[in-house]
């Protein structure tokens, strides 16, 4: 009850209601608008009726029983029921509006016909009746919450049994979802809660040592199992919490700012804690509740920090708070103010970076937004060279922080006292804290970044002699040596390096009109690559001392996914260990890696295992609510039924893997599902050949061109579309969508981007929530195209005597499903962002849809009298001239901007292997009414169809030699030449990394490059072969 269940519908016959004829693209019509809201109506219509029957299940239960806990979940049932009730309500009153702003909607056909459907959901005679139905179920809403709280309140005023914090909770929100603030306040003050026993500070709390809250005794899980609800009672931490937010959201301020402090006493450096202070005291209107938030502070710091072993972070980030605050205020009434406003910001920043900067790595986090809050308020400075003196005077502290604790010149003594190794271990932090500050401001300041690095930040060399100094001067266990899964000190200087490193690759990049007279790729760059191959070889020496830090591979994914080493970044992906719920959060690393590197078979399998994690979480929330509900944790159930809801089964991380398993399957070669594929090609190198995988398009999934195997799995594919968790339920995912607007498609992004935090100088580009969403339903329609394409061909049937023949329910059938699918894929594209490759290749696509269409069905309007084999073969000739036209477009295309391999990688899956099989599919079907290959010079149709094959064969050439420059990288297989040797001397001099691990490095990319050639050249030239036959013939 908590996913719900969309009506998806079959394929075809909702695309017949479906067509969006009205409305121009990027605005849907109100027929389209209702049509998405039927699946949504339909899940909350099931959801309301599965609450309803809780609900009423529940409270004949409580009567039987009279457990407190049966009347716990008929009180929480009827909030949810009461929840639905109020979507429900929503939804429809959005769907009447439409209806009723029609007109006299009996005039139009389709919108009757969804009327009626409507109706039929509803139970309804007529659409008039809808309103009287609302009534009914506004009475509802307002009835429910009344019942919940007298069913709970008979639970929380009883001395029968204790009182558990769920019971509270349930009956705080029954007075919450109607609004009942204070009453909430006034209940919750008569709680006696448990004591608050950490922090330093007295908690106030007289009342929490009676008997009747005293901390229940919990044996063992017998004792949870045995116990019929929650044992758990109210916390004098958890009522502090919520009194506290519910006096701010009254308006009463001084009693949040009251229970805030009692919280602080005993929680000093709870950092929500001090927001909510610092919220509570900035309400007033004048300065004393700022002057009493920073005097709290500061007593804090004077008085509880003496009696804690570590120093506090919280009292010391408020004040950090309250100066960026008020600079974000600033109205430029006064300068001399301003001036002092932002030296008071910048000074709070030194104070607090002195103090943490030596104890707590986390310290550039901590102070990252205050940094870009002082440059911002200081930008007004005319010229793009002059840096305000606030943000100078920061610059050269860090400067000179991070010149006094270096530490390469200090010689490393075999014996160290555990006191000598703490201060060098604060040195190193320091250093590291003042790097970082360093950068964070360039990084802020655009047109100086360059300036600014060279005047106040370490050089690379001096930062990986930092590093290397590091691992012999700070002795311990490192963990390759069998110490404990940590990191070393050094490992964010390596990172700062790695960092300083590709931002200067970044600025020495080809322009784009310089990469147009290039043949290679960006990366080809005199300066670019070597600098990336030094940030390579030095994350893997790094990460060979190091092998636990997993920022050290995410930096290392980055760098090889520039290098368009795919596999070298699959493996470092792996050795991460992403498991369970990280494979939603942590996949987008390397998945459109995989791809750009033509590693197809990987992506299949990370986006297949992807699938397999929200297909087992859907069946296991169900077991675990369950279990939730047993033990009386009602808001935990509820949580996950949401969890699932909004967040698991509407993943943007699950549409994307579906989206790569429809276009990868094709090209999935078996042989690469098990084992590593690297390491079993250099066995076979050691025993004198090269190991070259057997493949086949099509092999076991996905589409080939060839029709019997492209029919069977197709009904195939339109079956397992039903399912939400396959892959090809995308294509429903995609006929819910009529424009290229994404806003009306919830999706969840799933995706941690926190895991990138050491990025500050430069950013690794990721897909955007949008562009994902776009990509992603752009492969359902395309696949969508596909499957009903091969669906149609099958059912043609061929003519007899040279007459037409007659079209069956089936072939009507499929042709409208198709028709109907081209025109949605058509408007989804209009004006969307695509290269021109792209673009033509899908519109090749969409015309070779419309030339089955007119072969089997023939042309739309007009009169039918006319329809003959002359004018369908004539039709379908046109068409495919103007097909070959766009290939033709498309080469000219490549030869103004040329190919890199990774596009090439892109494109195969998107668009050559689509536009192969449907070229197929067009010549069975041409065969089929005897306009075969061998009739290219007699049939006009049969003509045509040869020179778009051989227009294509031509652009499938160009594509392998564009492959063939992208993998040579200047030199031979797996071998380092003359032109790679100075790749590695440039790279050396450039910053103090060891020859061999840039030539590590570059072993590596010429290996993974050779791999994605061996795994995407097979195709193309298999393709290509297939193609010579309209030539031959």
């Amino acid at each position: 009850g908590g996913e719900g269940n969309g009506s998806e519908g079959n394929m075809g016959e909702d695309d017949n209601d479906n067509d969006n004829d009205n409305g121009s693209a990027g605005e849907a019509s109100p027929e389209s608008t209702l049509q998405e809201q039927l699946p949504k109506l339909e899940t909350l219509l099931k959801v309301t009726k599965y609450y309803e029957r809780m609900q009423t299940s529940s409270l004949q239960l409580a009567k039987l029983t009279a457990q407190p806990l049966h009347f716990q979940w008929t009180a929480v049932s009827s909030l949810w029921y009461k929840e639905s009730l109020h979507d429900l309500l929503a939804t429809l009153e959005k769907i009447q509006s439409l209806l009723s702003g029609k007109g006299n909607v009996s005039k139009d056909e389709r919108m009757a016909n969804l009327q009626n459907y409507v109706c039929q959901m509803m139970g309804v005679s007529n659409v008039n009746d809808i309103e009287s139905r609302c009534s009914k179920l506004r009475q509802k809403v307002a009835l429910l919450p009344r019942l919940a709280e007298t069913l709970s309140s008979r639970i929380v005023t009883s001395d029968r049994h204790a009182v558990s914090e769920n019971d509270w909770d349930v009956y705080l929100e029954t007075l919450l979802v109607q609004d009942k603030k204070r009453e909430a306040l006034e209940a919750l003050s008569e709680i006696r809660g448990t004591p608050m026993s950490c922090g330093g500070g007295n908690d106030n709390n007289t009342e929490s040592t009676s008997d009747d809250n005293r901390v229940p005794q919990i044996d063992d899980e017998h004792t949870i199992e045995n116990h019929v609800g929650s044992l758990l009672p109210y916390t004098q931490r958890n009522k502090l919490e919520r009194m506290a937010g519910l006096s701010r959201e009254l308006g009463m301020y001084g009693e949040a700012e009251g229970y805030h402090r009692e919280l602080l006493l005993a929680f000093p450096d709870q950092w929500t804690y001090w927001l909510g202070l610092l919220d509570a005291c900035s309400a007033s209107t004048d300065e004393g509740g700022w002057k009493r938030c920073r005097a709290f502070a500061e007593e804090a710091i004077s008085t509880v920090e003496s009696g804690q072993k570590y120093a506090l972070r919280g009292p010391y980030l408020v004040l950090l708070e309250l100066a960026s605050v008020k600079v974000q205020r600033l109205d430029d009434s006064n300068s001399a103010t301003d001036a002092a406003v932002m030296t008071a910001l910048r000074d709070e920043i030194c104070r607090y970076g002195n103090k943490f900067g030596p104890v707590a790595s986390c310290c550039f986090a901590d102070v990252r937004s205050y940094l870009g809050v002082l440059v911002k308020a200081t930008s007004s400075s005319p010229g793009p060279n002059c840096t305000p003196e606030d943000v100078l005077h920061v610059l050269q502290w860090a400067k000179e922080l991070w010149t006094a604790n270096c530490q390469s010149n200090y010689s490393a003594d075999a014996d160290v006292s555990r006191d000598e190794f703490r201060e060098r271990r604060k040195k190193i932090r320091t250093f590291i804290f003042a790097v970082q500050v360093v950068y964070g401001i360039a990084a802020e300041l655009h047109d100086s970044t360059a300036q600014l690095l060279q005047t106040y930040a370490p050089s690379e060399s001096e930062m990986v002699t930092e590093w290397r100094t590091s691992l012999s001067f700070l002795p311990g266990v490192s963990p390759k040596d069998g110490g404990q899964k940590e990191v070393l000190p050094g490992d964010e200087i390596v990172l700062l390096a790695s960092q300083y490193l590709q931002f200067q690759a970044n600025e020495a990049k080809l322009t784009p009109f310089q990469q147009q007279q290039s043949s290679y790729d960006s990366t080809s760059n005199e300066t670019t690559t070597p600098l990336l191959l030094c940030a390579a070889g030095l994350l893997e020496e790094a990460m060979d001392q190091s092998p636990y830090n997993p920022h050290l591979k995410i930096a290392a994914i980055g760098i090889y996914s520039q290098l368009h080493a795919a596999h070298r970044a699959l493996t470092i992906y792996q050795d991460l260990g992403v498991k369970q719920i990280q494979l939603d959060s942590c996949s987008y690393l390397v998945l459109p890696t995989l791809i750009r590197g033509g590693l197809y078979t990987s992506a299949i399998k990370l986006s297949t295992s992807i699938l397999r994690l929200h297909g087992s979480t859907s069946k296991e929330v169900k077991d675990y609510a369950t279990r939730a509900l047993r033990n009386g944790l009602l808001f935990k159930a509820k949580e996950m039924a949401t969890f699932q809801r909004e967040r698991m089964r509407p993943s943007l991380q699950l549409l994307h893997s579906k989206g790569l398993v429809m276009d990868a399957a094709a090209l999935m070669i078996p042989s690469d599902l098990g084992g590593d594929i690297m390491a079993a090609r250099q066995q076979q190198q050691k025993g004198g050949g090269r190991l070259i995988p057997s493949v086949q398009l099509g092999a076991e999934k996905g589409y080939c061109g060839n029709a019997d195997e492209d029919a069977t799995r197709a009904e195939r594919i339109a079956i397992d579309a039903e399912g939400h968790f396959n892959a090809p339920s995308i294509l429903h995912a995609a006929t819910q969508s009529s424009h290229a607007s994404f806003d009306g498609f919830v999706f969840s992004d799933n995706r941690d981007m926190t895991v990138n935090s050491f990025e500050i100088l430069y950013h690794n580009s990721h897909s955007t929530r949008g562009d994902t969403i776009i990509k992603s339903l752009r492969r359902g329609q395309m696949h969508g195209l596909l499957t009903r394409a091969i669906m149609a061909a099958g059912a043609a049937i061929a003519p007899k005597k040279g007459k037409v023949p007659k079209s069956t329910d089936e072939t009507v059938y499929r042709c409208q499903s198709l028709h109907h699918s081209l025109l949605r894929a058509k408007e989804f594209v209009h004006g969307a962002d695509m290269d021109g490759v792209d673009r033509v290749l899908w519109e090749a696509c969409c015309q070779l849809c419309e030339a089955i269409i007119v072969v089997i069905h023939g042309s739309d309007g007009g009169d039918k009298s006319d329809d003959t084999l002359a004018s369908r073969e004539k039709a379908a000739a046109s068409i495919i001239d103007s097909t070959m036209q766009l290939v033709q477009s498309a080469r000219t295309s490549a030869g103004c901007s040329p190919y890199t391999g990774a596009r090439i990688c892109q494109l195969l899956p998107d668009r050559v292997v689509p536009l192969f099989v449907l070229l197929e599919t067009v010549a069975g079907l041409f065969s089929r009414f005897g306009w075969g290959k061998r009739k290219r010079n007699t049939k006009a149709a049969s003509g045509a169809l040869a020179d778009l094959a051989l227009s294509f064969r031509d652009l499938l050439s160009e594509m392998l030699c564009a492959m063939s420059q992208y993998r040579s990288f200047g030199g031979g297989h797996n071998t380092v030449g003359v032109g790679l040797e100075s790749l590695i001397e440039t790279g050396a001099s450039l910053c103090v990394v060891e020859e061999d691990s840039i030539r590590r490095a570059l072993k590596e990319v010429i290996s993974s490059r050779e791999l994605t050639g061996e795994r995407v050249d097979p195709f193309v030239m298999q393709m290509r072969e297939s193609l010579n036959t309209f030539e031959e013939q």
